[in-house]
C-alpha cells in the first residue's frame, strides 16, 4: 500500500511506526540525575536572587533543559554525557557563588546534601549508575502517592518551559513565569515534602501556565494578524522544497522570509497547520501548503519528503531511523544526525534543499480548512449560550485536541451517535458532520484552543455538570490543562488511554486525586455525567 493510504486513514503515529513511545532506560535514568542539578540548582540560583544577583543565565539554562532535554531522546551517549556535564558545572558554579556571596555578607550558607559523587573521568555508564542509586533510595521512601504527585508536578513544570520558550520565539518575556519554574523545582528539595504542599504547588504553577498561553495568544496575533479561514492545500508541486515541522511560527516566518527571492517552496507540517490561518502568513507566495497527514507520524512523513527539513525549536522527534545530512533544527542541543542552526542562519538548509532532488512532479490531493470567522464564531457562541440556558440540548461535550488513531475515531463515531438533539459537540479534533456538532479545526494550537473556549465559557458554566471535556491527545501538557480545567469548577474530564507515554500510576492518581475519569466506552461514559 502507499504512503498516501496510511497518512490519509490516520492509523499508524510515531509510536506504531517505531513499535514504541518510552523512554530508553538510560536516558530514564539520565533523567533523574538531571532533575537532582535542576532542582539544586533552582535553590542556590533563588538563594542568590534574595542578594540581587543576576541569575537570567541560569534560568534560561533550566527553562531550556525542562522545555527540551528532559523531552528528546536522540541523543547520543558523548552528546548525554556533555550535558550532564554542562548542568554539573552550572551546580558547581551556582553554588559556588552563594557561598562566595555568604562570606562576603557574613551570613551562614545554608547548603544542600549532593548525594551524587561525579568527577570528570567519569563516563556515562557510572554517572547513570549513581542516579539509579539515588532514585531507588528516594522511590523506598517515598510513599507511591507522593511519587505520583512529584510527577505531575514535572509535567507541570515542563509544559510552562514550553510555553515560556515559545513566549521567547515570540520576543516577549514572562519572568513571574520563569521564577514560578525555581520555586516548583525547589520544592523537591525538601526532607519533609508531603502530599499537600505538592498540590499547592501544582495548583499555582497550572494558573501560571494558562496565564502564559493567553499571552501566548494576544502576542501571536499581534505578531502575525488576525485568524481567518482558511483552506490549505495538502497537494505538492514540482520542485525544490523545504519542510517546516513542529509549532514554532517564528521559525516559519524567518525562513519564509530568507526563502523570499528564491525558488524553493515551503511546506508546513505537524501543529504548524495553524499558521495557514493567520493573515500574515497568508501574504506569502512560497508557502505552499501542508504536508503529511499524521501529526505524530514524523517517520513516514520525514522519509517521503524528498527536501531539507527543519526541526523548529520546541519539537521533540524521533528521528534514528531517518537517513542523515538534510535534517536541521534550531534548538540549542540537537538530536543525533541533525544539523544546528546558529543564530537563526538558515543557509546550510537552504543549500541542502537546493541539493536535494525536491518532487519531480506535484501530486493533487485535498485540501483541507483551518481556522475560522470571527463574525461566525461569535454567532455560533452566542447562539450556543442562549440554547444551553434554555435546555435546548442536554449536554455540552468538548472534543480535543487532535485525534491520532483509528480507536478514537470510532470512540467518537459512536458518541456522536448517541448524543442526538440531546447533547450538542464542539470539536477540535474529530471531524463531525452532525447537525448538532461543530468542529473548529484549530491544528492543536492551544493558545487558539483556549481563546476560543474562553469566549464559549464567558456565557455558559465551565462548572455545569451539564458540560464535559474528552482529551484525546496525550503529551507534556495535557496533564496541566485537565488540573487547571478542574480547579476552573470542571466536572467532567475524560482522558484517552495515554499507555506509554504517560505511567498508567500517573493516571490513576489524576483519577483519585482530581476526578479526572478515563475514557472507557461511549455508552457508560456519555452516561456518567
Amino acid at each position: 500500500m502507499s504512503y498516501n493510504y496510511y497518512a490519509e486513514n490516520n492509523e499508524y503515529n510515531e509510536c506504531s511506526a517505531r513499535g514504541a513511545c518510552s523512554l530508553a532506560p538510560k536516558v530514564s535514568s539520565l533523567q533523574e540525575v538531571l532533575i537532582i542539578f535542576f532542582r539544586q540548582i533552582s535553590y542556590y540560583a533563588q538563594k542568590l536572587d534574595e542578594f540581587d544577583r543576576d541569575i537570567s543565565s541560569v534560568t534560561e539554562k533550566i527553562v531550556s533543559g525542562l522545555a527540551s532535554i528532559i523531552s528528546t531522546t536522540d541523543y547520543t551517549d558523548e552528546q548525554l554525557l556533555n550535558m550532564v556535564s554542562m548542568y554539573y558545572n552550572l551546580l558547581v558554579k551556582t553554588k559556588r557563588d552563594y557561598i562566595s556571596i555568604c562570606k562576603e555578607n557574613n551570613k551562614r550558607a545554608e547548603e544542600l546534601k549532593f548525594g551524587l559523587k561525579i568527577t570528570p573521568q567519569m563516563n556515562l555508564s557510572a554517572i547513570i549508575a549513581q542516579g539509579e542509586r539515588i532514585f531507588l533510595e528516594k522511590y523506598r521512601k517515598t510513599p507511591s502517592s507522593l511519587k505520583n504527585m512529584t510527577e505531575i508536578l514535572l509535567f507541570v513544570l515542563k509544559s510552562i518551559c514550553i510555553n515560556i520558550l515559545e513566549l521567547k520565539s515570540l520576543e516577549e518575556n514572562d519572568e513571574i513565569a520563569v521564577k514560578s519554574v525555581m520555586s516548583g523545582l525547589d520544592i523537591l528539595n525538601s526532607p519533609k515534602l508531603n502530599i499537600s504542599a505538592v498540590k499547592n504547588t501544582i495548583k499555582e504553577l497550572v494558573d501560571v501556565n494558562r496565564s502564559l498561553i493567553d499571552r501566548i495568544s494576544e502576542v501571536q496575533v499581534k505578531r502575525f494578524g488576525k485568524i481567518e479561514k482558511k483552506s490549505v492545500s495538502h497537494s505538492t508541486s514540482s520542485g525544490k522544497a523545504i519542510l517546516v515541522s513542529g509549532n514554532n511560527m517564528s521559525n516559519l516566518m524567518s525562513l519564509l522570509k530568507e526563502v523570499e527571492n528564491k525558488d524553493i517552496d515551503i511546506y508546513t507540517h505537524d501543529d504548524l497547520l495553524i499558521a495557514h490561518a493567520f493573515e500574515s502568513f497568508n501574504k506569502i507566495k512560497q508557502l505552499k501548503g501542508h504536508y503529511g497527514i499524521c501529526s505524530e507520524n514524523c517517520v513516514l512523513d520525514f522519509a517521503t519528503f524528498p527536501g531539507a527539513i527543519l526541526l523548529t525549536q520546541n519539537s521533540y522527534r524521533n528521528v534514528e531511523y531517518l537517513y542523515r545530512g538534510r535534517l536541521f533544527t534550531t534548538d540549542d542541543i540537537q538530536p543525533k544526525g541533525v544539523i544546528k542552526l546558529e543564530n537563526n542562519d538558515y543557509s546550510k538548509l537552504i543549500e541542502s534543499a537546493e541539493n536535494a532532488k525536491g518532487f519531480a512532479k506535484g501530486r493533487k490531493l485535498h485540501d483541507e480548512t483551518v481556522g475560522y470567522n470571527e463574525e461566525e464564531l461569535s454567532r455560533l457562541v452566542d447562539l450556543l449560550a442562549k440554547n444551553f440556558h434554555e435546555n435546548k440540548f442536554e449536554k455540552l461535550i468538548i472534543i480535543g485536541h487532535t485525534i491520532k488513531n483509528y480507536k478514537q475515531d470510532e470512540y467518537f463515531e459512536k458518541l456522536l451517535k448517541l448524543s442526538t438533539e440531546k447533547n450538542y459537540v464542539i470539536s477540535f479534533s474529530y471531524s463531525c458532520q452532525n447537525d448538532n456538532c461543530v468542529f473548529i479545526n484549530l491544528a492543536n494550537s492551544l493558545p487558539r484552543i483556549y481563546s476560543v473556549l474562553k469566549r464559549l465559557f464567558r456565557d455558559i458554566p465551565l462548572d455545569s455538570a451539564r458540560v464535559a471535556f474528552f482529551i484525546t491527545k496525550c503529551d507534556v501538557t495535557s496533564i496541566s490543562h485537565m488540573i487547571s480545567l478542574k480547579k476552573l469548577g470542571a466536572k467532567n474530564i475524560f482522558l484517552s488511554n495515554c499507555q506509554p507515554k504517560i505511567n498508567p500510576s500517573i493516571t490513576s492518581t489524576l483519577r483519585s486525586i482530581y476526578g479526572i475519569k478515563l475514557i472507557t466506552n461511549p455508552e457508560d461514559d456519555i452516561k456518567s455525567f
